[in-house]
């Protein structure tokens, strides 16, 4: 059976997945990876670690398959976005991945919307800054590890570094590196002008000077990954995308007619114009995998995340349907109640030095009624997102959803409650490989483009309509929410430098 591979390398997870040629799953496999916590603000990753469960992940895939690795006729790769991978001359790490959450570098942040960069380099990078940009984490090493930083002589990305352990090839690709706020969306190259407004020119030179399009094939597994994998030597692996926009095309995000939301590690939340903008008042706008496109983006890392962290700490995740259990706490605890949860304890999206909280827990308030508030809080920072989006188009009345939230009945049913907009998910799980596989298909010419593939490829399975009750009494504490996000405000400062 001819098929394709989609691998995706998130925050939590790695993930290799096979569909056949209509966007059908054959069979996937996933490997949790380790979050590392060296110090105050800091996330990582251990290469060497990440390196293992991908190649476990695939060589598992298939094997559930069943399928000849011959019959793959390409490969996709995505990721969580920007963080840094960095690399010897060898192609060896000289220090653990850092994640996109990571905020080590907010400093250099704040600096720099004090100073005038952010208003100098804006009309070329088209997006704001955030501590997980690659060029902040090198201005951060720069400082602070200058030694590790002068050891790297290659900076990726997580979906960058899943690819060159495939073909041994270290290239970018053009929708992530006009995302990192170091490209000139003008020119459509990352520029050294850009690098000298953050004080790091010097450093330009890491990364790959080759960005691939996402449909280009980049390179082809080696002799060395197949033996580790399973898969065939010389199959092809193309540029992919960024998990944020290869799970919006899997659910077919490929015209303006429909914005789309990923609940995962990250909120995205976002729509497609074919005439970019230059505003500070929007989070995001860089190129898609459909040409004529931008992508108009808000989203921080400020998502399902944060039922994860409740998860690892007060429930027992060993006893299996983990998720399921969350769901029916959540609808057994009231939906009208005072608990408000604030959901930044792995980021912000208000500011910077935000972090998370229940705010109105009393005695009585049981543990599936903070489950229900985290699911509250995590749509209430979608919606906040939302209305900064409206300011460049109105809001759609369905929305698309994608992530590993998607999943859940309960939460879809009150992102429709919440948001009072038609919800529709997908029938596909791994949707971010699914995005990427079908990009895949593209460029391995089983599909004429990426409208075609999606055409064939997104199924819908569920639709969600909003209750109008439940919808008004949730405009009342999404007022509530945003108030305490503002009176909070002046004090995380504060807050912040008592760690």
């Amino acid at each position: 059976m001819k098929c394709l591979m989609g691998i995706d390398m998130g925050g939590t997870m790695v993930k290799a997945a096979l569909f056949d040629l209509e966007g059908n799953e054959l069979a996937t496999r996933g490997k949790r990876l380790a979050i590392l916590y060296p110090g105050k603000d800091m996330n990582e990753r251990g290469i060497e670690d990440a390196e293992k469960m991908t190649y476990e992940a695939i060589r598992e895939a298939l094997d559930a398959s069943g399928v000849d690795p011959s019959e793959i006729l390409g490969i996709g790769v995505t990721g969580q976005a920007n963080g840094a991978y960095m690399f010897d001359e060898s192609g060896k790490p000289v220090h653990n991945a850092v994640l996109s959450g990571d905020m080590r570098a907010k400093n250099y942040i704040k600096k720099w919307y004090a100073d005038g960069t952010f208003k100098k380099v804006l009309p070329k990078i088209r997006q704001s800054i955030w501590a997980g940009n690659v060029p902040a984490i090198i201005a951060w090493f720069k400082d602070n590890d200058k030694a590790t930083l002068d050891r790297a002589k290659t900076i990726v990305t997580a979906k960058d570094f899943v690819r060159y352990l495939l073909t041994g090839v270290f290239c970018l690709e053009i929708t992530e590196a006009s995302a990192i706020a170091g490209m000139d969306q003008n020119l459509g190259a990352i520029t050294e002008e850009i690098f000298s407004a953050y004080g790091i020119s010097e450093y330009l030179d890491r990364l790959p000077k080759k960005i691939a399009a996402c449909t280009e094939i980049a390179g082809y597994v080696t002799e060395d990954c197949a033996r580790k994998t399973g898969l065939k030597a010389g199959t092809p692996v193309v540029g992919g995308q960024m998990d944020t926009g290869a799970s919006l095309v899997s659910v077919g995000i490929t015209d303006e007619s429909r914005w789309g939301i990923i609940v995962g590690t990250w909120g995205i939340n976002a729509f497609l114009n074919k005439t970019p903008v230059v505003s500070p008042d929007i989070f995001m706008v860089y190129h898609y995998c459909v040409d004529e496109f931008w992508k108009f983006m808000e989203g921080s890392s400020t998502s399902a995340v944060n039922l994860e962290w409740f998860i690892d700490s007060f429930l027992n995740r060993g006893e299996g349907h983990i998720y399921e259990k969350c769901d029916h706490m959540a609808e057994a605890a009231p939906w009208k109640d005072m608990i408000i949860f604030l959901p930044f304890l792995y980021g912000t999206n208000v500011n910077i030095d935000s972090k998370a909280a229940f705010i109105g827990l009393k005695g009585d308030h049981t543990p599936a009624a903070m489950v229900r508030a985290i699911y509250e809080g995590v749509i209430f920072c979608h919606w906040y997102h939302l209305e900064r989006l409206q300011k460049f188009a109105p809001m759609p009345r369905m929305i698309r959803m994608a992530g590993g939230a998607a999943r859940s009945k309960t939460w879809m049913q009150m992102f429709a409650d919440i948001l009072g907009v038609s919800v529709e998910v997908p029938e596909a799980e791994e949707l971010g490989a699914l995005g990427v596989a079908m990009l895949a298909g593209v460029g391995v010419g089983v599909y004429k483009n990426v409208v075609e593939a999606a055409e064939i490829c997104t199924k819908i399975s569920a639709r969600y309509e909003p209750d109008p009750e439940k919808h008004a009494y949730y405009e009342k504490k999404y007022s509530v929410y945003k108030a305490i996000i503002n009176a909070l405000d002046p004090v995380w400062e504060m807050v912040d430098a008592l760690r």
